[in-house]
């Protein structure tokens, strides 16, 4: 089910045409912004993270291989490159509509010590590939447009993520009785999005959420962008912390540029602390819109001159 469901996005990743459209940062980094695209527009974002972690149990953990349940060490090993694709689309004049995945390419495991019960805990051991991949789906809605006011940009936004994961924040314990079958799991992440237009070449976003996965916990983020000439912005964004494909990362900080390649597309390459290098390619899809000037009131009463 999950071939056919990523070949889908990655076909509808390639075929989409780019139409009168200007570039806009509805994602800078790995953070949202508050801005939606008007409906008709679409961007395209691909981002590729390194993820690397090994840990061990510290205890002997219940392990159900074949119809017996049994008591063993158990080691997990991952080195793999994670590749979130999303698709945003506008629905509405302030509505989108997010879909995605999460691909992943490298070595994810999960090792049972002294599989035979031998006594040997290095050589005598199995170890299961894990999969790893993650769908998601989400809208984004924007409740307080730029009108021209001065005001700060509001959105508020639910992301549905759900797929098979490796990493023991969703299992505390760090324990799986079928470590065959792989670690599932399902989250939830609704947040609220605030941008405010200091001046026409400085922006400044914000992010305010809960991740609702094994437990709840909140999150922040904040992030700036400066427009250095008529093609290049500076980015600039923290995030206390992110979950991607269920794995959660703390503190990630990153840096990056925007390169606007023409009206209709953008480049946009981030490094991080953690995972590392993140690069967004966006393909246009709003026509840009201009604030509606307010229009002065008329007096009750017309005046003899």
């Amino acid at each position: 089910m999950k071939k056919p469901l990523f070949t889908i996005i990655l076909i509808a990743t390639i075929v989409i045409q780019i139409v009168n459209a200007q570039p806009f940062p509805t994602q800078i980094g790995a953070m949202q912004t508050a801005h939606t695209l008007g409906k008709g527009g679409y961007t395209t974002s691909i981002e590729v993270n390194q993820y690397k972690k090994e840990n061990i149990s510290e205890t002997m953990q219940e392990v159900i291989i074949g119809n017996f349940e049994e008591l063993h060490i158990l080691e997990l090993k991952a080195n793999v490159k994670l590749v979130p694709i999303r698709l945003t689309y506008g629905v509405g004049d302030h509505l989108d509509l997010i879909l995605g995945g999460t691909l992943a390419s490298g070595k994810a495991q999960k090792i049972v010590k002294d599989f035979y019960n031998t006594g040997d805990k290095h050589r005598d051991q199995r170890a299961y590939n894990q999969p790893v991949f993650e769908t998601i789906i989400g809208m984004k809605y924007n409740i307080k447009p730029d009108a021209g006011d001065g005001l700060p940009i509001i959105s508020v936004g639910t992301e549905f993520q759900t797929g098979y994961t490796i990493d023991h924040t969703i299992d505390k314990k760090f324990s799986d009785t079928s470590p065959a079958n792989g670690t599932s799991f399902l989250g939830i992440i609704p947040y609220m999005a605030i941008t405010q237009k200091v001046m026409s070449d400085f922006h400044m976003h914000a992010i305010i959420g809960s991740h609702f996965f094994s437990s709840l916990n909140s999150f922040w983020q904040i992030g700036g962008e400066f427009q250095l000439n008529e093609e290049i912005w500076a980015l600039g964004n923290y995030s206390n912390r992110i979950i991607t494909n269920g794995i959660e990362i703390k503190r990630p900080t990153g840096f990056g540029l925007r390169y606007n390649l023409s009206d209709q597309a953008a480049l946009s390459v981030n490094f991080t602390t953690a995972p590392g290098i993140q690069f967004n390619l966006m393909f246009g899809g709003l026509s840009k819109r201009t604030p509606t000037p307010k229009v002065p009131e008329e007096d009750d009463f017309d005046l003899p001159f």
